[in-house]
Protein backbone atom coordinates (compact mmCIF):
# COMPACT_ATOMS: atom_id res chain seq x y z
CA UNK A 1 0.00 0.00 0.00
CA UNK A 2 1.44 3.30 -1.15
CA UNK A 3 1.14 6.56 0.76
CA UNK A 4 2.25 9.91 -0.68
CA UNK A 5 2.59 13.21 1.18
CA UNK A 6 3.17 16.13 -1.17
CA UNK A 7 4.18 18.81 1.32
CA UNK A 8 4.96 22.49 0.87
CA UNK A 9 8.75 21.99 0.77
CA UNK A 10 9.29 18.22 0.79
CA UNK A 11 7.91 15.15 -0.95
CA UNK A 12 7.47 11.91 0.98
CA UNK A 13 6.31 8.44 -0.02
CA UNK A 14 6.02 5.16 1.91
CA UNK A 15 5.13 1.59 1.01
CA UNK A 16 3.71 -0.71 3.71
CA UNK A 17 2.53 -4.31 3.89
CA UNK A 18 -0.63 -5.86 5.39
CA UNK A 19 0.82 -5.57 8.93
CA UNK A 20 1.76 -1.90 8.51
CA UNK A 21 5.49 -2.63 8.33
CA UNK A 22 7.50 -0.07 6.36
CA UNK A 23 8.91 -1.71 3.21
CA UNK A 24 10.19 1.34 1.34
CA UNK A 25 10.35 5.11 1.81
CA UNK A 26 11.33 8.18 -0.17
CA UNK A 27 12.00 11.70 1.23
CA UNK A 28 13.25 14.60 -0.92
CA UNK A 29 13.01 18.36 -1.19
CA UNK A 30 10.41 19.13 -3.87
CA UNK A 31 12.21 22.25 -5.20
CA UNK A 32 8.83 23.59 -6.34
CA UNK A 33 8.19 20.69 -8.74
CA UNK A 34 5.62 18.46 -7.03
CA UNK A 35 4.63 16.51 -10.16
CA UNK A 36 8.26 15.92 -11.16
CA UNK A 37 8.98 14.57 -7.66
CA UNK A 38 5.93 12.31 -7.80
CA UNK A 39 6.89 10.90 -11.21
CA UNK A 40 10.47 10.24 -10.06
CA UNK A 41 9.29 8.65 -6.80
CA UNK A 42 6.80 6.28 -8.46
CA UNK A 43 9.40 5.33 -11.09
CA UNK A 44 11.93 4.67 -8.31
CA UNK A 45 9.39 2.56 -6.44
CA UNK A 46 8.74 0.37 -9.48
CA UNK A 47 12.49 0.10 -10.08
CA UNK A 48 13.20 -0.85 -6.45
CA UNK A 49 10.53 -3.56 -6.27
CA UNK A 50 12.01 -7.09 -5.97
CA UNK A 51 11.31 -9.40 -8.90
CA UNK A 52 11.28 -13.17 -9.36
CA UNK A 53 14.74 -14.25 -10.57
CA UNK A 54 13.29 -16.71 -13.10
CA UNK A 55 10.17 -15.00 -14.47
CA UNK A 56 11.08 -11.35 -13.86
CA UNK A 57 7.61 -10.77 -12.41
CA UNK A 58 7.34 -8.32 -9.45
CA UNK A 59 7.08 -10.02 -6.06
CA UNK A 60 5.02 -7.11 -4.70
CA UNK A 61 1.62 -5.93 -5.89
CA UNK A 62 0.41 -2.45 -4.97
CA UNK A 63 -3.08 -2.85 -3.56
CA UNK A 64 -4.06 0.81 -3.29
CA UNK A 65 -2.52 4.27 -3.06
CA UNK A 66 -3.47 7.43 -1.13
CA UNK A 67 -2.11 10.97 -1.45
CA UNK A 68 -2.27 13.81 1.08
CA UNK A 69 -0.73 17.26 1.47
CA UNK A 70 -0.63 20.46 -0.58
CA UNK A 71 -0.35 18.62 -3.91
CA UNK A 72 -3.13 16.12 -3.16
CA UNK A 73 -5.61 16.89 -5.97
CA UNK A 74 -2.89 17.48 -8.57
CA UNK A 75 -1.14 14.16 -7.95
CA UNK A 76 -4.38 12.20 -7.58
CA UNK A 77 -5.51 13.30 -11.04
CA UNK A 78 -2.09 13.08 -12.70
CA UNK A 79 -1.10 9.59 -11.59
CA UNK A 80 -4.41 7.84 -10.98
CA UNK A 81 -3.96 7.62 -7.19
CA UNK A 82 -6.96 5.86 -5.63
CA UNK A 83 -7.69 8.16 -2.70
CA UNK A 84 -7.05 11.73 -1.61
CA UNK A 85 -6.96 12.29 2.14
CA UNK A 86 -7.14 15.45 4.25
CA UNK A 87 -3.73 16.14 5.76
CA UNK A 88 -4.91 16.30 9.37
CA UNK A 89 -6.61 12.90 9.12
CA UNK A 90 -3.49 11.32 7.59
CA UNK A 91 -1.31 12.58 10.44
CA UNK A 92 -3.84 11.49 13.06
CA UNK A 93 -4.10 8.01 11.54
CA UNK A 94 -0.31 7.62 11.69
CA UNK A 95 -0.02 8.96 15.25
CA UNK A 96 -2.76 6.61 16.50
CA UNK A 97 -0.86 3.68 15.01
CA UNK A 98 2.16 4.41 17.23
CA UNK A 99 0.26 5.69 20.30
CA UNK A 100 -3.35 4.41 20.44
CA UNK A 101 -4.14 6.67 23.42
CA UNK A 102 -2.78 9.83 21.80
CA UNK A 103 -4.66 12.95 22.96
CA UNK A 104 -2.47 15.65 21.42
CA UNK A 105 -0.47 15.81 18.17
CA UNK A 106 1.89 18.58 17.11
CA UNK A 107 3.29 18.51 13.60
CA UNK A 108 5.93 21.05 12.55
CA UNK A 109 6.57 20.94 8.82
CA UNK A 110 8.50 23.09 6.36
CA UNK A 111 6.00 25.97 6.22
CA UNK A 112 3.33 25.28 8.83
CA UNK A 113 2.57 24.10 12.34
CA UNK A 114 -0.47 21.89 12.89
CA UNK A 115 -1.75 20.96 16.36
CA UNK A 116 -4.61 18.53 16.96
CA UNK A 117 -6.45 17.89 20.20
CA UNK A 118 -7.95 14.42 20.32
CA UNK A 119 -11.06 13.51 22.30
CA UNK A 120 -12.84 10.13 22.22
CA UNK A 121 -10.39 8.99 19.50
CA UNK A 122 -11.53 11.80 17.17
CA UNK A 123 -9.96 15.12 16.21
CA UNK A 124 -11.71 17.64 18.48
CA UNK A 125 -9.79 20.85 17.75
CA UNK A 126 -7.15 22.03 15.25
CA UNK A 127 -4.71 24.94 15.57
CA UNK A 128 -2.59 26.26 12.69
CA UNK A 129 0.03 29.00 12.47
CA UNK A 130 -1.85 31.93 10.99
CA UNK A 131 0.68 34.30 9.45
CA UNK A 132 4.33 33.48 8.75
CA UNK A 133 6.54 30.40 8.85
CA UNK A 134 9.07 31.76 11.36
CA UNK A 135 8.62 28.76 13.61
CA UNK A 136 8.95 26.05 10.98
CA UNK A 137 11.56 23.90 9.28
CA UNK A 138 12.31 26.19 6.34
CA UNK A 139 13.10 28.97 8.84
CA UNK A 140 15.79 26.87 10.56
CA UNK A 141 17.11 25.58 7.22
CA UNK A 142 17.51 29.11 5.83
CA UNK A 143 19.50 30.15 8.89
CA UNK A 144 21.73 27.08 8.63
CA UNK A 145 22.53 27.78 4.98
CA UNK A 146 23.21 31.46 5.62
CA UNK A 147 25.87 30.39 8.14
CA UNK A 148 27.44 27.84 5.81
CA UNK A 149 26.14 24.69 7.50
CA UNK A 150 23.95 21.83 6.37
CA UNK A 151 20.73 21.54 8.37
CA UNK A 152 22.03 18.31 9.99
CA UNK A 153 25.31 19.91 11.14
CA UNK A 154 23.57 23.03 12.38
CA UNK A 155 21.04 21.07 14.46
CA UNK A 156 23.70 18.80 15.96
CA UNK A 157 25.67 21.83 17.17
CA UNK A 158 22.62 23.17 18.97
CA UNK A 159 21.92 19.97 20.90
CA UNK A 160 24.96 20.32 23.17
CA UNK A 161 25.00 24.12 23.61
CA UNK A 162 25.44 25.12 27.26
CA UNK A 163 23.96 28.62 26.96
CA UNK A 164 21.31 29.00 24.20
CA UNK A 165 20.66 32.63 23.32
CA UNK A 166 17.18 33.93 24.10
CA UNK A 167 15.46 34.85 20.83
CA UNK A 168 11.87 34.77 22.07
CA UNK A 169 9.19 33.76 19.54
CA UNK A 170 8.98 36.74 17.26
CA UNK A 171 8.70 37.28 13.51
CA UNK A 172 11.55 36.27 11.19
CA UNK A 173 12.57 39.89 10.54
CA UNK A 174 13.10 40.60 14.25
CA UNK A 175 14.72 37.19 14.73
CA UNK A 176 17.36 38.05 12.11
CA UNK A 177 18.19 41.22 14.02
CA UNK A 178 18.43 39.33 17.31
CA UNK A 179 20.78 36.74 15.80
CA UNK A 180 23.05 39.43 14.33
CA UNK A 181 23.17 41.22 17.69
CA UNK A 182 23.99 37.94 19.45
CA UNK A 183 26.85 37.33 17.00
CA UNK A 184 28.22 40.83 17.76
CA UNK A 185 28.06 39.94 21.45
CA UNK A 186 30.20 36.85 20.79
CA UNK A 187 27.58 34.07 20.72
CA UNK A 188 28.76 30.87 19.03
CA UNK A 189 26.97 28.96 16.28
CA UNK A 190 25.94 26.30 18.83
CA UNK A 191 24.24 28.87 21.06
CA UNK A 192 22.45 30.41 18.06
CA UNK A 193 21.28 26.99 16.81
CA UNK A 194 19.99 26.06 20.28
CA UNK A 195 18.31 29.45 20.66
CA UNK A 196 16.50 29.02 17.34
CA UNK A 197 15.33 25.54 18.39
CA UNK A 198 13.90 26.96 21.62
CA UNK A 199 12.22 29.79 19.68
CA UNK A 200 10.51 27.30 17.34
CA UNK A 201 9.10 25.45 20.36
CA UNK A 202 7.98 28.67 22.09
CA UNK A 203 6.35 29.87 18.88
CA UNK A 204 4.38 26.62 18.64
CA UNK A 205 3.38 26.53 22.31
CA UNK A 206 2.60 30.18 23.01
CA UNK A 207 1.67 31.68 19.63
CA UNK A 208 -0.06 28.77 17.85
CA UNK A 209 -1.44 26.56 20.65
CA UNK A 210 -1.58 29.42 23.19
CA UNK A 211 -0.97 26.92 25.97
CA UNK A 212 -1.04 28.05 29.61
CA UNK A 213 0.36 24.81 31.04
CA UNK A 214 1.44 21.32 29.86
CA UNK A 215 -1.99 20.04 30.93
CA UNK A 216 -3.51 22.10 28.11
CA UNK A 217 -1.77 19.75 25.69
CA UNK A 218 -2.55 16.33 27.15
CA UNK A 219 -0.97 13.27 28.71
CA UNK A 220 -0.12 11.29 25.56
CA UNK A 221 1.64 13.67 23.16
CA UNK A 222 2.96 12.64 19.75
CA UNK A 223 5.34 15.00 17.91
CA UNK A 224 5.96 14.62 14.21
CA UNK A 225 7.00 16.39 11.04
CA UNK A 226 10.47 16.71 9.54
CA UNK A 227 11.38 19.55 11.91
CA UNK A 228 11.13 17.22 14.92
CA UNK A 229 13.90 15.07 13.43
CA UNK A 230 16.05 17.84 14.91
CA UNK A 231 16.97 16.42 18.34
CA UNK A 232 17.55 19.92 19.72
CA UNK A 233 13.94 20.88 18.95
CA UNK A 234 12.64 17.64 20.46
CA UNK A 235 14.69 18.21 23.63
CA UNK A 236 13.63 21.87 23.83
CA UNK A 237 9.99 20.83 23.56
CA UNK A 238 10.31 18.23 26.32
CA UNK A 239 12.11 20.68 28.62
CA UNK A 240 9.60 23.44 27.98
CA UNK A 241 6.55 21.30 28.87
CA UNK A 242 8.34 19.22 31.52
CA UNK A 243 7.37 15.78 30.25
CA UNK A 244 8.44 13.14 27.76
CA UNK A 245 6.71 12.86 24.39
CA UNK A 246 6.54 10.23 21.65
CA UNK A 247 8.52 10.91 18.48
CA UNK A 248 8.23 8.01 16.01
CA UNK A 249 11.44 7.08 14.22
CA UNK A 250 9.68 8.00 10.95
CA UNK A 251 8.65 11.44 12.23
CA UNK A 252 9.23 13.09 8.86
CA UNK A 253 7.21 10.45 7.02
CA UNK A 254 4.09 10.43 9.19
CA UNK A 255 1.78 12.04 6.62
CA UNK A 256 2.81 9.53 3.96
CA UNK A 257 2.61 6.65 6.46
CA UNK A 258 -0.89 7.68 7.55
CA UNK A 259 -1.91 7.88 3.88
CA UNK A 260 -0.57 4.34 3.30
CA UNK A 261 -2.54 3.07 6.32
CA UNK A 262 -5.66 4.70 4.86
CA UNK A 263 -5.04 2.91 1.55
CA UNK A 264 -4.77 -0.38 3.46
CA UNK A 265 -7.93 0.27 5.50
CA UNK A 266 -10.01 1.15 2.42
CA UNK A 267 -8.77 -1.30 -0.18
CA UNK A 268 -11.18 -2.10 -2.99
CA UNK A 269 -10.67 -4.43 -5.97
CA UNK A 270 -7.82 -3.03 -8.05
CA UNK A 271 -5.72 0.11 -7.92
CA UNK A 272 -5.99 2.87 -10.52
CA UNK A 273 -2.35 3.94 -10.00
CA UNK A 274 -0.60 4.24 -13.36
CA UNK A 275 1.89 1.52 -14.29
CA UNK A 276 5.41 1.69 -15.68
CA UNK A 277 4.27 1.72 -19.32
CA UNK A 278 2.08 4.85 -18.93
CA UNK A 279 4.56 6.46 -16.51
CA UNK A 280 7.34 6.30 -19.11
CA UNK A 281 5.30 8.46 -21.50
CA UNK A 282 3.83 10.76 -18.84
CA UNK A 283 3.49 14.37 -19.95
CA UNK A 284 2.43 17.47 -18.09
CA UNK A 285 1.47 20.65 -19.92
CA UNK A 286 0.20 23.85 -18.33
CA UNK A 287 -1.61 26.67 -20.08
CA UNK A 288 -3.44 29.78 -18.96
CA UNK A 289 -6.74 30.98 -20.36
CA UNK A 290 -9.83 32.93 -19.40
CA UNK A 291 -13.20 31.39 -18.67
CA UNK A 292 -15.93 32.87 -20.82
CA UNK A 293 -18.96 31.28 -19.16
CA UNK A 294 -19.97 34.44 -17.27
CA UNK A 295 -19.10 38.13 -17.20
CA UNK A 296 -16.28 37.69 -14.63
CA UNK A 297 -13.90 36.11 -17.18
CA UNK A 298 -11.79 34.46 -14.47
CA UNK A 299 -8.18 33.44 -15.10
CA UNK A 300 -7.79 29.66 -15.38
CA UNK A 301 -4.69 27.50 -15.16
CA UNK A 302 -5.28 24.23 -17.01
CA UNK A 303 -3.10 21.20 -16.26
CA UNK A 304 -3.10 18.57 -19.00
CA UNK A 305 -1.69 15.13 -18.19
CA UNK A 306 -2.06 13.70 -21.68
CA UNK A 307 -5.23 11.81 -20.88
Amino acid sequence: YLGIDAGSTTFKATLIDEEGSLLWSHYVSNKGDVLGCAKAAIAKLYNDMPVDAETGEPLITIGHATVTGYGEALIQNAFGVDFGLVETVAHFRAARHFCPDVDFIIDIGGQDIKCFKIRNKCIDNISLNEACSSGCGSFIETFARSMGYSIEEFCKLGLFAKHPIDLGSRCTVFMNSSVKQAQKDGAGIDAISAGLSVSVVKNALYKVIRAHSPDDLGQHIVVQGGTFLNDAILRSFEQEIGRDVTRPAISGLMGAYGAALHAKDNRRDTTTLIGTDILAGFEHNVRSTRCGLCENHCNLTINDFGG
